[in-house]
């Protein structure tokens, strides 16, 4: 049986909402989440506040003592499949390894599943590159292309992810990468179209621009919003915003 620190809690509770928030989760989830680690080890008196780009948390070991921590957030991407991971082991912490604030893991044990939760990969680059290709040939479909503009789409998707993926190590600003990527859906449609005959340009290129489309981003402004986060909702809705202005 162990007991998890102050400051060991702190440092884990920031894990868990960097991960949380680095990965498409909501301001106010990643606050709930934060402060529901630190009442599990056994620090109640906590106070949480999160924005797109910004952790900031704060836990009382009870004798009045702070302890302090910020963490700017840099990166963000879309994985819910470790928000899903990071929601299942707080429930496992609650539920099984740890009981008033005293825990049969130590500090080291849950530093290291996180890292193991971080750092795992639920599906190649492969895979996902033609995901972006599926997702561009269906929705070239559903906005009323031919089979044979699927398939142009899909070989577009599949390009723009692509160049996506490769862009995106440059470590290039999100804006400016929605601007390439907008450009090169219209410049690989062109290309195909001198190669293809009796094909629709505009379907094509409305596929391949909804793999761009800040839908995420417009969800969570709204949820951030709704549930009392006016600074990260209206942030968010800003990004997106800009985000959509990029691609057109």
């Amino acid at each position: 049986m162990n007991r998890i620190t102050s400051t060991e809690a702190l440092e884990i509770s920031m894990e868990i909402g960097r991960i949380l928030l680095q990965n498409g989760s909501t301001a106010n989830r990643v606050e709930l989440m934060m402060c529901k680690v630190c009442s599990i080890f056994g620090y109640p008196e906590t106070e949480a506040y999160v924005t797109p780009t910004g952790i900031f948390l704060t836990v009382s070991d009870g004798k009045e003592i702070f302890t302090t921590s910020i963490k700017r957030i840099e990166n963000r991407q879309t994985d819910l499949g470790k928000i899903t991971k990071i929601s299942h082991l707080v429930y496992d912490m609650e539920r099984q390894y740890c009981k008033e604030g005293v825990c049969y893991w130590n500090a080291d044990k849950f530093r290291e599943e996180l890292k193991h939760i971080e750092n795992e990969k639920a599906w190649p680059d492969w895979f996902k590159i033609l995901c972006g290709g599926l997702t561009s040939g269906c929705f070239c479909l559903l906005f009323g292309g031919s089979w044979l503009e699927f398939a142009v789409a899909y070989a577009v998707g599949v390009l723009v992810s692509l160049s996506l993926k490769l862009l995106g190590n440059l470590k290039l600003n999100n804006f400016l990468l929605h601007i390439l990527g907008a450009a090169l859906i219209v410049v690989f449609a062109k290309v195909l179209d001198i190669w293809v005959p009796y094909i629709k340009l505009d379907n094509i290129i409305i596929g391949g621009i909804m793999l761009l489309v800040p839908g995420l981003s417009f969800v969570n402004a709204i949820r951030d919003t709704m549930s009392g986060d006016l600074v990260s909702g209206t942030a968010r809705g800003v990004e997106a915003i800009f985000l959509a202005i990029a691609i057109a």
